[in-house]
């Protein structure tokens, strides 16, 4: 944009809160970024283009074309973060880059095949959408490894798949062998409550304060009102410690994903920043065209 107008004109034509009553009809904050950045222009080649842009998105919603920008995400700092050796985004900002460059691609499916029923020529939204790159390999390779809640499904890698299928098995195992000694105690009396409980990523079962000295283990702290303590009988310790064991490398697989899906974002870092922006710059023009039809506004001639 060239050619800004003097501030006290701005002022004169109350350019702020017409800026401000704009950003309300932006959902994401790459769409409000974009507005807030505005500012009147006497360029009138710009000027030209903008009516233009607004007019397609006009034509576009008018034969039902609809398209959410709610969600996305300011994801310059993660991208950015990506581009860094070694570095390794959280499934839950991984899961954030994904959202933005699926709502890309989906987005590109729309500028290349608009509605045929359309009146106009989707020339400047076509020119505009052109920055947004082909992501179809990049998205496979991401498909269903993450969950919604941003942890990393079991279809992440075929070794995270076998370690969780060991951790699940070893989990049985121990509570088979706690339920078995459980039911021998409680027998005696010695124990609190016939249940199972964690502490540590180890399974423990709570024992009355009186009867500790009858189960032989590890003590694994005591309730708050000090009537109970949580035992690791010995009898589970080694069977805990390859849990533990199988915890700890699903830790190191989630790790050595992360690093890899971190380094394919980086290597697409400009191709998403591009893309981020022409969304940022769609959703001007999606929250100009709503501002049009609402306050029935014409392009100045």
């Amino acid at each position: 944009m060239s050619a800004p107008i003097l501030h006290n004109s701005a002022r004169v034509l109350e350019f702020d809160a017409l800026r401000e009553l704009l950003r309300g009809y932006a959902t994401s904050p790459p769409g409000k970024s974009r507005i807030s950045a505005l500012a009147p222009s006497t360029d009138c080649v710009w000027i030209g283009e903008q009516q233009e842009l607004t007019a397609e998105v006009r034509e576009f919603r008018r034969v039902g074309g609809r398209f959410d920008f709610s969600g996305l995400l300011d994801i310059t700092r993660l991208v950015e973060k990506s581009r860094i050796a070694g570095a390794t985004l959280e499934t839950t900002e991984i899961r954030d880059v994904l959202a933005l460059v699926d709502r890309a691609a989906e987005w590109r499916e729309i500028a290349l095949h608009p509605p045929a029923s359309m009146r106009t020529e989707w020339r400047r939204v076509f020119t505009l959408s052109q920055g947004i790159a082909d992501f179809t390999e990049f998205l496979r390779y991401f498909r269903n490894k993450i969950e919604p809640d941003g942890t990393l499904d079991d279809r992440a890698s075929p070794e995270l798949a076998r370690i969780r299928r060991e951790i699940e098995r070893q989990r049985r195992l121990i509570q088979e062998s706690l339920r078995g000694y459980l039911r021998r105690l409680a027998e005696g009396g010695a124990v609190q409550d016939e249940l199972i409980t964690i502490r540590g990523e180890r399974f423990v079962i709570p024992v009355k304060i009186e009867q500790k000295r009858r189960v032989q283990g590890v003590v694994h702290g005591a309730s708050s009102s000090g009537q109970t303590v949580f035992v690791e009988p010995l009898e589970t310790i080694e069977q805990n410690n390859e849990l533990v064991r199988l915890l700890d490398d699903e830790q190191a697989e989630i790790h050595r994903i992360l690093l890899e899906m971190t380094r394919r974002i980086g290597e697409k870092a400009e191709a998403i920043r591009v893309s981020a922006e022409v969304l940022g710059g769609l959703e001007l023009q999606f929250a100009k065209a709503r501002f049009a039809e609402d306050y029935n506004c014409v392009p100045v001639k």
